[in-house]
């Protein structure tokens, strides 16, 4: 799994995550690294990974964060994981709430150091404001439920401040955040259809990245693909997915002079824009 020239422009590269796992997401902690979680449907597991962000080399291949120092309970069961944000080179994931797509617990993890620096289990992310992060707990109050807010400091998870179950301020904070594509310097593509198939595309300074969706000459399959052009010059194309029983949308980003996409499930494609 360690990365290699990918043969295209500039400092281009690729990582292969194993076989059988599927990249699910990517975001940036500070440091230069590229961090991310992957899921192997077959074993029903998932885990995270970190590479440097400028030559694709592997700091941490697979790390299953634990609930809590000294346990053995992977958060999520080990399956049940997602990204939530960043903050300095940390990366908070989530669980999920029982049979629901409602978030639960927050995590933060040291991947370089493959480690968990704090966790709060109880704790539901809500925003993030920077200097610290809005979280709430879900509690019930007369027999109805509402929601305890507080601030959290991102370093060490200890509460700045408890805001009690009013909304007000809750939500005027929310509306704070910048969010993710605004913080990490994350370009992300907008669809739109054509006569041949779906098209989604970023344009990102003198480059621009196109990702094309059409059905596949196998049956009841569609072949995705990427096109990065600078200055109209294409310096890259390449293949997302070669048979997918769907369109792959939201595939591929651009951060900085970096154009990032997931090919054939497996592998992260890293070109350089310059």
């Amino acid at each position: 799994m360690n990365a290699s020239k990918s043969g295209v422009a500039g400092s281009s590269w690729s990582w292969h995550a194993g076989k059988g796992e599927v990249l699910w997401q990517l975001m940036f902690p500070e440091g230069g690294i590229v961090a991310g979680l992957k899921r192997n449907p077959a074993s029903r597991t998932a885990s995270l990974f970190c590479l440097e962000e400028g030559s694709g080399r592997e700091i941490c291949g697979s790390f299953v964060p634990m609930v809590a120092e000294g346990s053995e309970m992977p958060v999520g069961e080990g399956w049940m994981l997602g990204l939530e944000t960043t903050h300095g080179g940390l990366l908070f994931c989530h669980a999920f709430q029982a049979g629901s797509p409602e978030h639960q617990g927050l995590w933060a993890v040291d991947l370089p150091a493959r480690r968990v620096a704090w966790g709060r289990p109880e704790a539901v992310f809500a925003a993030n404001l920077g200097d610290a992060l809005l979280v709430y707990r879900n509690r019930m109050f007369a027999g109805f439920p509402e929601r305890e807010y507080w601030l959290i400091d991102p370093r060490n998870g200890e509460v700045l401040e408890s805001l009690g179950t009013g909304h007000e301020r809750p939500n005027l904070l929310r509306m704070s955040d910048p969010g993710e594509e605004s913080r990490q310097g994350i370009a992300l593509p907008e669809a739109r259809m054509a006569l041949d198939g779906p098209i989604e595309a970023i344009e990102s300074g003198i480059a621009t990245v196109e990702g094309r969706h059409a059905p596949s000459m196998l049956p009841g399959a569609w072949r995705s693909t990427v096109t990065a052009r600078v200055g109209g010059l294409t310096v890259h194309d390449g293949v997302m997915a070669s048979a997918s029983p769907a369109p792959l949308f939201n595939n591929f980003l651009v951060r900085g002079q970096k154009l990032y996409y997931f090919r054939e499930n497996e592998e992260l494609v890293a070109v350089t824009l310059a």
